[in-house]
């Protein structure tokens, strides 16, 4: 038994130990060595030894890794996100920059006013109108013109403006009503100087400046305007007309003016017509006989 134990043959018949042959040695030699359990640290048994080498795991045949499909997945994911957030992105500027508010930009720089076509009243202070104004009477009595006043060089009215033609050359003013800056008293109101009557004048106010106005009711073709002057007559003084009682043209001027029948040849269209003093010949008013408007 104790051959048995000890690893030595025995002979199958006898069963006694017999020494073992050289066959017998190579055979044991070769057999392959039981490894020992490693023992675990920290559970009893001897130190540990080195870790053994991890073995390569093998897949059966025809099944392969699922990592390399993984990662693949996972790279066209990130593309797809990648692709997604770079419209939306770009959309998300252009809202930004739609609601974002303008610069303030400067205001307009205003352009200065070109010259006015007629020649306003800036420099002589005007006697507010009206003052008084009365109608005109029906009668008729033409008077006659001595002397005619030099045709003045203002521009011609605006091209569209148009008035009634006058072929027969009737006095307008006839028909007209006048206004004035100020009268003397109700015995030289404004509508004397255009009554036809020589026996009856206007008289202004005893002071400087004075104006009387006609107006025709319409615009008319004027060729002529008459002035008869009594003998409180204005030595400066102007005559201008107009279409609409605000923007004047002036047709006559004078600095040295010597009354009597002063006849201004101007062929114009126009609604109203006034005479603008600015020097009288005494210290009474401006007193007139007639206007005359042809």
């Amino acid at each position: 038994m104790e051959g048995r134990d000890s690893g030595q043959p025995v002979e199958p018949v006898s069963g006694e130990q017999r020494r073992p042959s050289r066959a017998d040695s190579l055979r044991l030699t070769r057999m392959p060595q039981i490894p020992r359990a490693t023992p675990i640290p920290g559970q009893g048994g001897g130190p540990a030894g080195p870790p053994a080498p991890a073995r390569p795991v093998s897949h059966p045949e025809g099944v392969r890794s699922t990592r390399p499909a993984q990662r693949r997945h996972l790279w066209i994911a990130a593309g797809a996100v990648l692709l997604l957030a770079v419209p939306i992105a770009l959309f998300s500027a252009d809202r930004l920059r739609d609601r974002a508010p303008a610069s303030a930009a400067p205001p307009p720089v205003e352009s200065a006013p070109g010259p006015a076509v007629s020649t306003p009243l800036a420099s002589i202070p005007v006697i507010p109108e009206p003052v008084a104004t009365a109608p005109s009477s029906p009668a008729s009595a033409p008077a006659s013109s001595s002397a005619a006043a030099p045709a003045s060089s203002t521009p011609a009215p605006k091209p569209g403006v148009t008035g009634r033609a006058n072929p027969s050359g009737a006095n307008l003013a006839l028909q007209g009503t006048a206004t004035a800056s100020a009268s003397e008293g109700d015995r030289w109101r404004p509508a004397n100087a255009i009554d036809g009557d020589p026996s009856t004048r206007w008289s202004s106010g005893f002071s400087d400046p004075q104006w009387i106005r006609v107006d025709l009711g319409r615009n008319w073709q004027i060729s002529e305007v008459v002035l008869v002057w009594e003998h409180a007559y204005g030595t400066a003084y102007r005559v201008e007309t107009s279409t609409d009682g605000k923007t004047w043209k002036r047709v006559f001027a004078t600095t040295a003016g010597t009354g009597g029948t002063v006849g201004i040849s101007e062929k114009t269209v126009a609604r109203y017509v006034r005479m603008y003093g600015t020097e009288r010949v005494s210290s009474y008013g401006y007193s007139l006989l007639e206007i005359e408007i042809r």
